[in-house]
C-alpha cells in the first residue's frame, strides 16, 4: 500500500502520549511539555478514539498502560528519537559553507583526513561535512554536494574529473622486515603473513600481482581479509603482515616511513578514484571552490608519488 494511503494516528498527540506513558502522569507529562492537563488528556482520547482501544488503565491516582499502550509507546518513542534527530541535523545547513563530502571510510581516513588542515587554511570559509559510505549513493535528492568515489567513471549526468591512476604494490612495516628478514623473491614471502583487501569487482590481487612480477609458488589466498582498505594498511603499520594495497592511500604512511615497499613493482588498477558533482551544485559558489581545490590536490599528490 502506498504510504499516502496509510492512515496514521494524530501526530500531534504523540508528544502528550509518551510523556503521559513515560512518567505515568498525565499532570507530570502536563508540566515537563507546558501543557494543561486536560489538553494531555484530550490527546490520549484522540488516539484511543483512532486505535478503537484503551491505551492507558487508572490504578488509584496513576496510569498504568494497556498491552496495546505498552507497544504504541516503543513505536512512538522510537519516532520521536528520529525526529529530534533529524530536527538537529538540519541545523547544519544553516551554515552558507557547508559542503557535504561524500567517500569511503578509507579514502576519508587515509587522503582527505590529512589534508583538512590545509582544507581550512585555504578555503576558511567552507565546513566540510565529511560523508562515509561503501555504496555509491548520490540520488536527485542526496543531501551529498560532492562524492569521491572508486569506479571505471561511468557515472551519467555528473561532472567526473579522474583524480588518479592508482596502483597496488606490496607493504609492510620496516620493523617487519627487521624480525623477520628482507624480501627479494618469492621464497621470503612464505616467511610472512599475507594481508588481502576483499573489494567487491577488483581484480588486482595476490595472484595477479605474483603473476606479473613473475614470482609465482607463494601461497597468495591465505592470510588475513579486510575489506576496508585502511584497516588493512593499519593491521600493517603494526607489524601483523605484508599487504597488497593502494599506493594513493598509502602515500602517507610510505611518506613518512610507517609503511615501506619492499618491491618496486606496482600493479595498476583497472579501477580509478573520481571526484563526482551534478553540474547544477556547481553553481554554488563554496561546491565549486571546494571541487577545485580537491583537484588541485590530487594532482599535487600525484606529483608527491612519482618524484
Amino acid at each position: 500500500m502506498n504510504r499516502k494511503q496509510k492512515r496514521l494516528p494524530p501526530l500531534s498527540s504523540l508528544r502528550g502520549f509518551e510523556a503521559a506513558a513515560r512518567l505515568s502522569s498525565f499532570s507530570k507529562a502536563a508540566s515537563e511539555l507546558h501543557m494543561t492537563q486536560s489538553a494531555i488528556s484530550h490527546q490520549r482520547k484522540l488516539l484511543e478514539e483512532f486505535f478503537g482501544q484503551p491505551l492507558f488503565t487508572r490504578v488509584n491516582r496513576a496510569v498504568e498502560l494497556t498491552d496495546a499502550g505498552a507497544d504504541f509507546l516503543n513505536t512512538t518513542a522510537k519516532a520521536l528519537e528520529v525526529l529530534d534527530q533529524g530536527v538537529s541535523r538540519l541545523e547544519f545547513y544553516k551554515k552558507p559553507g557547508s559542503v557535504v563530502i561524500n567517500t569511503t571510510p578509507a579514502f576519508a581516513s587515509k587522503w582527505l583526513l590529512p589534508k583538512l588542515k590545509k582544507l581550512t587554511d585555504d578555503l576558511p570559509e567552507i565546513e566540510p561535512w565529511i560523508h562515509t559510505t561503501t555504496t555509491h549513493d548520490f540520488t536527485e535528492h542526496s543531501e551529498t554536494d560532492l562524492s569521491i568515489w572508486y569506479g571505471h567513471g561511468d557515472w551519467p549526468g555528473f561532472e567526473c574529473v579522474k583524480l588518479f591512476n592508482d596502483a597496488v604494490t606490496p607493504m609492510c612495516s620496516p620493523d617487519l622486515l627487521e624480525r623477520q628478514g628482507a624480501l627479494n623473491t618469492h621464497e621470503d614471502l612464505h616467511n610472512h603473513r599475507l594481508i588481502h583487501v576483499e573489494q567487491v569487482e577488483r581484480r588486482e590481487d595476490w595472484e595477479a600481482w605474483a603473476s606479473l612480477s613473475e614470482m609465482e609458488g607463494f601461497d597468495t589466498v591465505s592470510g588475513s581479509n579486510f575489506s576496508d582498505t585502511g584497516l588493512a594498511l593499519d593491521a600493517a603499520i603494526a607489524g601483523q603482515g605484508i599487504v597488497l594495497s593502494s599506493t594513493v592511500l598509502a602515500h602517507q604512511h610510505l611518506k613518512d616511513g610507517t609503511l615501506v615497499r619492499p618491491f618496486d613493482l606496482a600493479l595498476p588498477t583497472e579501477q580509478n578514484y573520481y571526484l563526482i558533482c551534478r553540474a547544477e551544485q556547481l553553481q554554488q559558489e563554496s561546491v565549486r571552490q571546494l571541487f577545485e581545490w580537491l583537484s588541485q590536490q590530487a594532482i599535487t599528490s600525484q606529483k608527491s608519488a612519482q618524484a
